[in-house]
């Protein structure tokens, strides 16, 4: 029987910022506690999926920008629009409400797909390393990782931090391309394990974001979420 580790039910809650935070907390422990359940969530299988790549990133937006608030909830919002949840403002003195559609994106390649094969073949994987490996199958066809192939580089941290600002670009590209409506936010999780030990690498994300001068024209605000929760950045236009 296939393991069901998250429901759509589960998904489709309003949360405050509190609530939001400890239910993924709790509800990455449950799931990496059970059988296949740490490869669910490095496969990104079924609605673990949603749950790492917009539920997560979304609940440490929550802790930087909106730790405590009971007045500001958060919906997930699962299907083809363009935006991926709903930070809903309520104001306990006036019938005023609104609300600010978020879409959320991961600054990633296949390489977190292959490092995730890695792990489960070999048990680990160094996290600033390049892997090489023959150009067999693909990531929805199943990678055929053959030993031979798995040569791993260590790299400089500078190098690292290079690659999440190409992965970040590549995002905004992405976006670039598509329609908003307006009062629409930008997320992007990008990996901030080992670009958090450079100098200011805060200043150097923020001159690269400042280069890209047509995101006014498509979103009120971009955040930059580390997914090891150690940079948050945001920049409001």
């Amino acid at each position: 029987m296939k393991n069901i580790f998250i429901t759509k039910e589960e998904v489709n809650v309003e949360r405050n910022s509190s609530n939001l935070i400890s239910w993924v907390q709790q509800k990455l422990k449950e799931i990496s506690s059970q059988k296949d359940g740490r490869n669910a969530l490095r496969k990104r299988k079924g609605l673990c999926k949603q749950f790492i790549e917009e539920i997560y990133p979304l609940s440490i937006l929550a802790s930087f920008e909106f730790p405590n608030r009971d007045d500001i909830t958060f919906m997930p919002v699962i299907g083809s629009q363009n935006y991926d949840a709903l930070i809903n403002h309520k104001f306990s003195n006036s019938n005023f409400n609104f609300s600010v559609r978020i879409e959320i994106t991961q600054a990633q390649n296949n390489t977190d797909y292959l490092r995730g094969e890695m792990i489960d073949i070999y048990g680990r994987c160094p996290l600033n390393s390049k892997i090489n490996v023959k150009n067999v199958g693909t990531q929805s066809t199943g990678w055929k990782l053959e030993k031979e192939y798995q040569k791993v580089v260590v790299r400089d941290v500078q190098d690292s931090l290079n690659d999440q600002i190409q992965l970040i670009d590549e995002a905004l590209d992405r976006k670039f391309k598509k329609t908003y409506e307006e009062n629409t936010a930008l997320l992007i999780m990008f990996d901030d394990l080992i670009t958090s030990y450079l100098e200011e690498p805060e200043k150097k994300l923020q001159n690269f974001i400042n280069t890209k001068t047509w995101i006014p024209n498509k979103f009120s605000t971009l955040y930059l979420v580390g997914r090891h929760r150690r940079i948050f950045i945001k920049t409001e236009y």
